[in-house]
C-alpha cells in the first residue's frame, strides 16, 4: 500500500475503533499501520499521527506531500 492509501485506511481505522492510529516506515520501506498507543510505534520514522480526521499535525500533511510526491 502507498503512502496515501495507508494514511486513508489509518483515517478509517481509528473512525471504526476509536483511537489514533500511526502509519510510518518501520524501517523495510513499507508503510504499516498500528495504534499510537502501541509502543512499536515510536520507532517508525517517518511516522505520521492520524485521527478520525485525518492527519493530526500541519507540520505532518507537508511532509506526507512531498514523499507522496518523490513516489512513496
Amino acid at each position: 500500500m502507498d503512502l496515501k492509501a495507508s494514511i486513508k485506511r489509518a483515517t478509517s481505522l481509528a473512525r471504526e475503533q476509536g483511537h489514533d492510529m500511526v502509519v510510518g516506515d518501520d524501517g523495510s520501506g513499507a508503510w504499516v499501520i498500528m495504534p499510537l498507543a502501541d509502543p512499536r510505534s515510536d520507532a517508525l520514522r517517518p511516522g505520521f499521527i492520524v485521527g478520525p480526521q485525518g492527519l493530526r499535525y500541519p507540520e505532518d500533511h507537508e511532509q506526507a506531500v512531498g514523499l507522496m510526491a518523490r513516489g512513496r
